[in-house]
């Protein structure tokens, strides 16, 4: 067998692949003594058909059969040993091959065009200048912030009258068509956020009322919301009588969620006892935000290096045999009219990827399975809070990263993200990053820009 190169482009070239029976004869005589032993005809034993009558049947299927094999595996080969970075698949090109006759010839000649990545010229390092956009905090974000906190750590306390957001505590009494408690009717002691109730009509009669105080309504029309009146019945929501019964909700007890007060107490409790006055406190909640804010700023910064390496990154591609491979890749699931608009967006992505890979391989960024587990074994073990001492819980974590580990699509996930963290920490220690600080607003518009680009 021979198989030779001929260049016809800078990133096409197209292969010739010769076979003469000296290559495939041997294989195939020995596929044919198989199919002779498990042959079955009238007139023969099984296993002693005629080889002569064999090769009648098979000989040429199994030529062919041969002769494929045969090209798929010099050609993987040949790619292999000559380290080419293939785009697609080697197609076969129709104009230059001949029809395999296996009826009357022995040697067959194929041709197939390739297509190669093209070499990519690009060192990451501070002369390659990005912007990376921080976001400002604004007096917005610390109040937000701060009213979090105070009801984070806020207390319960006991109201005499009803204000918004209260939870109430009473009796639901089940009403008869003319509006009187029903003889041998649903009672039940129910608990009641106010909040939570959708029709206002029925929201109003509550704000203002006290201890004592009955208000009459139906729960489903208030709640709109099937289980959750079941709930609060205590009733199941198939119990439909029940469910659309008006009542009397007799109040016993309202409580009330008091914010923290916003003093040194707080500061402490929230942050530690280092955070002992307001300005240290404003400096701890701006960090907090800052930080929070960060990741933002980090998707923005891949996207802006993304843009910047691809427009400072010469790539040349060999568009016609892309086209040609997208096409027949497809099976006529896509039209050369829409390969045409798409084909832009094709080009962009996998110019992308060339670039990627060169600064993955020149870089050494790999994901090992160890920081998976590390990442699914800190998960699990701050959720179960295992004590790293006992041994027992140790090794019931261990099993359950284990079983975790056998999740590909899971761990997929984690393993992209960890490769996405790698990549944005080299940008951000290898290129020039020139920080500029925005509103949220303009934050948010630039991040719109760029999804459009």
């Amino acid at each position: 067998m021979n198989l030779t190169q001929e260049n016809t482009g800078e990133l096409t070239a197209t292969l010739k692949i010769e076979i003469n029976s000296d290559d495939y004869q041997e294989s195939a005589d020995n596929e044919l003594k198989n199919h002779q032993k498990k042959a079955s005809m009238p007139g023969f034993r099984p296993g002693k058909v005629p080889l002569g009558m064999i090769k009648k049947m098979y000989e040429k299927a199994v030529i062919a059969e041969q002769v494929n094999k045969l090209l798929s595996e010099n050609i993987n080969n040949y790619i292999v040993d000559n380290k080419l970075n293939l785009l697609g698949n080697p197609l076969p090109n129709a104009e230059k091959t001949p029809p395999a006759d296996f009826e009357n010839n022995n040697d067959f000649t194929f041709y197939f065009d390739i297509g190669w990545a093209p070499e990519i010229d690009l060192e990451l390092s501070d002369k390659i200048e990005v912007d990376y956009y921080k976001i400002m905090v604004d007096q917005k974000m610390e109040d937000d912030y701060i009213n979090n906190l105070r009801t984070r750590f806020g207390s319960h306390i006991k109201a005499d009258i009803i204000e918004d957001k209260d939870v109430v505590k009473g009796e639901m009494v089940e009403l008869d068509s003319e509006g009187k408690q029903k003889e041998g009717g649903l009672r039940h002691q129910s608990m009641l956020a106010t909040d939570l109730i959708k029709l206002k009509t029925v929201q109003d009669k509550f704000m203002g009322a006290k201890n004592g105080d009955s208000i009459v309504f139906n729960p489903l029309k208030a709640m709109d919301n099937a289980v959750e009146t079941a709930n609060m019945l205590g009733i199941t929501k198939e119990d439909t009588e029940k469910l659309e019964a008006d009542y009397e909700f007799t109040i016993s007890e309202i409580t009330r969620h008091e914010p923290a007060e916003l003093n040194v107490d707080l500061y402490k409790q929230a942050f530690g006892e280092n955070i002992d006055s307001d300005e240290k406190f404003k400096m701890k909640v701006k960090e907090i935000i800052e930080r929070s804010l960060e990741p933002e700023s980090d998707r923005l910064l891949m996207n802006h290096v993304i843009l910047k390496l691809m427009e400072i990154t010469d790539i040349q591609l060999p568009d016609d045999f892309l086209k040609r491979w997208l096409l027949e890749s497809n099976e006529g699931k896509l039209k050369e009219d829409e390969l045409e608009s798409q084909y832009g967006n094709y080009t962009r992505s996998l110019r992308w990827q060339l670039i990627e890979s060169k600064i993955v391989k020149d870089n050494d960024i790999e994901v090992k399975e160890s920081e998976i587990r590390d990442v699914i074994r800190n998960y699990f073990g701050s959720q179960m809070m295992v004590d790293p001492e006992n041994k027992e819980a140790v090794k019931g974590l261990e099993g359950i990263v284990n079983k975790m580990m056998e999740n590909k699509e899971e761990t997929g996930r984690i393993h992209d993200q960890l490769f996405d963290v790698k990549l944005k920490d080299l940008f951000k220690s290898t290129l020039k990053l020139s920080e500029k600080t925005v509103s949220i607003d303009e934050f948010t518009k630039l991040a719109e820009e760029i999804k459009n680009k």
